[in-house]
């Protein structure tokens, strides 16, 4: 019998406040607006928040796809959102990942309504042309493509720029502008698909665009800005002018710029810095320019300066004249991102979100020309439900209900149910913590020395002895009973300590006393190394401690005599676990290791090279001997201690796992990382056989080296192609990407034409045999052929059952699906093509599918199609090109008559609904004015 496992699959993530994207505001619908300040849309990993700035709360969150850690999942770590896209006026989301993929939302259903893959890596920008119909997006492949989100397919693809993409712009559908790492500002005209214009922006990289009107702002890599002025009407080569340079007070790189205009017309842009800052500048109105102009000539010409001085010296100073620095808004955490919000003739508002997963709201009031305050006011901000800093240790409450998160500076008490943090307090660089029984009290170790005890009824610090240890804490483990807490330290000792409770005066009396529990010292155990980590065994009978010399040594809990030295590792230990029937020691090491003991008489069962990194943590699953471990390399690994095989690998983390943590029930397991996301992966009905994960790990495998061998052909291919590129002349091309769905859309299709043309093969020869028997009448009648059961089942026509699975290929994939057609089935597709023609209720429905298929069947294959010597062949397209001009005419002379048609029945109902108003007064006075006065003439 085949050993089988409960799965374990993702059931929530938190702690994300925001990734590294951009952020998106949205201003709200209600009547409000004076007093609510929106929502913000922010990157939480793989998924994308949507937070309330107001109240602080997650309103929604969207998430696409199956569970992480089920069936249907692969086994590599999810793309991160890159880039969020809004358009006001369709509602429409788009979302670019660090795979190239681009998924466009409808954020009223919350749905992926479309899905792009044209890049090769991480999308770095997109922009949504006017009417919202089109997605320019820009990729770290130094590409950028234009996507048709009406038809679902990739436009072209425009390759001239060198380096990662970090600016778009786009004027109707006319014309583009982009910036580039490679320091180049290139525009784009549309209608033929060509860079007309190229300007060195930076002599180092470009990192921002931003475009008002006809001014123009760059970002270099260091304090430099540089303002152009745009003019689209001019010819090619003089569209866009150098005007200046500005000095921002930053040193940093600026990295986004964004325009907003207030209510009465003036303009503001900020410069998001790569630090803790973000500029704001003033555009002044063209009144102050002119009067700022006439004064500086004035003065310049009281100086005694020429006319030609003048227009330099104007010429020279533009930057100076044109805008102004306004205020520098300072975060206390560096800022990931900014959006505007509202800007009124009073005040400006902008949110901005940090690298310490946070969201600020900054308000900036304002007189005239300048800001009241010198520092900006922060009405909101959003970090209750998240951590600043990594989360070193976990722990799960007895009754599996309370989860305790303790990190540098922040113990953290969530609710498991609600996924919300109750509980906040402030501690000191913690490295370990663990709820006493009862699930009241939590006890933390910190990097100090100290020893910390939280009450959580009463949201207090009971105790914090300060000077437990003489170094850092590493590693607490309580007893069953929950009497006694051992502390293991970087002194080099493991301490003993009883809780007691104490009478205590209460403050402001002299003679009323209340208990309180207190931590009292009891013994200490000195060794000759660094304590790494200890555990206790579930009997409290065996103490286990980790040393910085690489060994584990076992002594007894009661006399503290020592048992056993387990030996082995090449790197200290970091993290022990011993099993519930007290058999197994597991222990994870720095070496990438984990190594299964016996408790017995220490012998090493099994050493596993586990993860291609340091293995954190390692905890059993209790009542049994299989375990989980996380590590450095992302990775939470779910094995079988008595096989010694890896049953399941959750990939969901972006970066280091530090620390897991398992429920008393075994039901759900907690990871945390250095994503600051924490994740539960709870135990599901699904069952895991080891055989299946592993040919399902081989065809992940095998799919990813046939995909790249699709992208870049055999040796010479790969070589020619690149050749090629590197001179090609032309900056445009197809948009092409061979993925797995692109590849088993073009297998479904070939199943398809196999079936249904070897029916209609076999349909056609019994037709001919039967018409030579009518007219002979000899012999035996040729027998009918039977139907495929398939087609018979779903009570289809072969050539409806081909067009049902040509249908059901998604535009975007369907170029990509005929791309790897092998020349046969082209013929084939030609041939259901031609049939497909002839049945007149099948071509009206489909005509702009069959056309569009065909077409480029017909351009790719063009060169084989013409090469062929097939008379049959020959007459089948003439066939369909003659056919396919009678639908087309068809079509056009119906959609003409249907346009004169619906142009009549508007002007009869006009005719009849909509009556003129005509003013009798107004027309009388037309009349009169029209009129010519009689004029006598003079006759000589």
């Amino acid at each position: 019998m085949v050993k089988s496992y409960q799965r374990f699959e993702q059931e929530a993530v938190f702690g994300v406040i925001d990734s590294n994207s951009n952020s998106v505001w949205l201003p709200p619908t209600s009547t409000e607006k004076s007093t609510n300040p929106g929502e913000l849309i922010t990157s939480a990993l793989e998924n994308v928040n949507i937070w309330n700035i107001k109240t602080g709360e997650l309103d929604s969150f969207l998430t696409d796809g199956v569970p992480l850690g089920s069936i249907d999942t692969k086994s590599a770590k999810p793309a991160e959102v890159t880039y969020l896209k809004y358009h006001k006026d369709t509602n429409l989301l788009a979302v670019g990942y660090a795979d190239g993929v681009i998924k466009v939302w409808d954020l009223m259903s919350k749905s992926v309504l479309l899905s792009f893959n044209g890049h090769k890596s991480a999308i770095t920008t997109l922009e949504f042309d006017v009417t919202g119909t089109r997605l320019i997006s820009g990729s770290r492949d130094s590409n950028i493509i234009v996507w048709d989100l009406v038809s679902e397919i990739g436009l072209y693809k425009l390759r001239s720029h060198k380096d990662n993409i970090t600016g778009l712009w786009c004027e109707n559908e006319d014309w583009l502008i982009s910036t580039s790492k490679d320091g180049l500002i290139k525009i784009w005209d549309l209608k033929v698909q060509q860079c007309v214009e190229t300007h060195i922006a930076h002599t180092g990289e470009c990192w921002a665009l931003g475009i008002h009107n006809d001014l123009v702002v760059t970002t270099g890599s260091d304090s430099q800005v540089k303002v152009w002025q745009l003019n689209l009407e001019n010819n090619n080569g003089s569209k866009l002018t150098e005007k200046g340079i500005h000095e921002k007070q930053s040193k940093q790189r600026g990295l986004d710029v964004q325009f907003k205009t207030t209510t009465d017309g003036v303009t503001f842009f900020f410069i998001q810095n790569a630090d803790k800052t973000i500029e704001i500048f003033r555009i002044r109105k063209d009144e102050e320019i002119s009067r700022a102009l006439k004064k500086r000539e004035k003065r310049l010409s009281e100086k005694g300066m020429t006319e030609e001085e003048i227009a330099l010296n104007i010429k020279t100073s533009y930057v100076s004249l044109i805008m102004h620095p306004f205020q520098i808004i300072r975060s206390l955490y560096k800022v990931k991102s900014a959006c505007w919000t509202y800007a009124t003739q009073s005040k400006l508002e902008l949110v901005v979100t940090t690298s310490s997963n946070t969201i600020e709201y900054y308000s900036v009031p304002y007189e005239k020309r300048d800001p009241i305050q010198p520092v900006p006011s922060k009405p909101y901000s959003i970090e209750l439900q998240g951590l600043r800093t990594d989360i070193r240790a976990i722990d799960i409450s007895d009754d599996t209900k309370l989860l305790a998160t303790a990190s540098n500076g922040l113990l953290k008490i969530w609710n498991l149910k609600t996924k919300l943090c109750i509980r906040t307090f402030e501690c000191g660089f913690a490295l370990t913590c663990k709820f006493l029984p009862g699930g009241l009290l939590v006890v933390v170790g910190t990097r100090n020395g100290e020893l910390q005890l939280f009450d959580l009824a009463s949201s207090t610090q009971l105790e914090n002895i300060e000077e437990a240890h003489d170094a850092a804490i590493w590693s607490l483990d309580i007893t069953n009973d929950g009497k006694k807490l051992v502390t293991g330290s970087a002194d080099k000792t493991v301490k003993f300590w009883e809780f007691k409770l104490d009478e205590q005066l209460i403050p402001g009396t002299t003679n009323k006393f209340m208990q309180a529990l207190k931590l009292h010292h009891d013994t200490t155990m000195e060794l000759n190394d660094d304590i790494l980590s200890i555990k206790l065994s579930p009997d409290d009978k065996y103490l286990a401690v980790s040393l910085l010399d690489n060994t584990v040594k076992i002594f007894f809990m009661d006399t503290m005599k020592f048992f056993l030295s387990l030996y082995g590792h090449k790197l200290p230990v970091l993290s022990i676990d011993i099993s519930f029937d007290s058999k197994l020691v597991i222990t994870s090491s720095a070496d990438k290791n984990i190594k299964i003991w016996g408790l017995d008489f220490g012998d090493c069962h099994k050493s596993l090279f586990a993860h291609q990194d340091s293995i954190m943590n390692v905890k059993f699953v209790p009542e049994s001997h299989n375990f989980f471990s996380c590590s450095k390399d992302g990775l939470v690994k779910y094995w079988d201690g008595d096989k010694f095989e890896c049953i399941q690998k959750l990939a969901g983390h972006q970066s280091e796992v530090w620390a897991l943590a398992m429920a008393n029930d075994a039901s759900f397991v907690v990871s945390t990382s250095h994503d600051h996301s924490i994740r539960v992966w709870a135990e599901t009905e699904d069952e895991v056989f080891l055989e299946e994960e592993r040919e399902k790990e081989m065809e992940e495998q095998y799919e990813e080296t046939l995909l790249n061998s699709l992208e870049e052909g055999n040796g010479d291919d790969a070589f020619k192609k690149d050749a090629g590129e590197a001179n090609d002349g032309d900056d445009a091309g197809d948009v092409h990407k061979q993925t797995i769905e692109s590849l088993k859309a073009s297998e479904r299709l070939m199943e398809a034409l196999d079936l249904g043309i070897s029916e209609i093969d076999k349909k056609e020869t019994y037709d001919k045999e039967m018409k030579q028997w009518n007219k002979k009448k000899t012999g035996e009648a040729p027998i009918a052929p039977q139907g495929n059961a398939i087609l018979l089942a779903i009570k289809k026509t072969p050539v409806e059952y081909i067009m049902d699975t040509l249908v059901r290929i998604k535009p975007s994939q369907m170029e990509d699906a005929l791309l790897v057609f092998p020349f046969s089935y082209t013929l084939k597709f030609l041939q259901f093509i031609d049939i497909a023609l002839a049945d007149s209720k099948l071509s009206s429905s489909y005509l702009p599918l069959i056309c569009k298929n065909l077409f480029f069947v017909i351009r790719y294959n063009q060169k084989e199609l013409v090469a062929q010597k097939n008379e049959t062949l020959k007459l089948q397209i003439t066939r369909v090109k003659n056919q396919l001009r009678k639908k087309l005419q068809a079509n056009e002379d119906d959609l003409g008559f249907n346009v004169q048609g619906l142009k009549f029945v508007k002007q009869q109902w006009n005719l009849r609904h909509n009556f003129e108003f005509v003013d009798e007064y107004e027309q009388k006075k037309e009349e009169e004015k029209g009129k010519k006065k009689r004029v006598f003439e003079t006759l000589v």
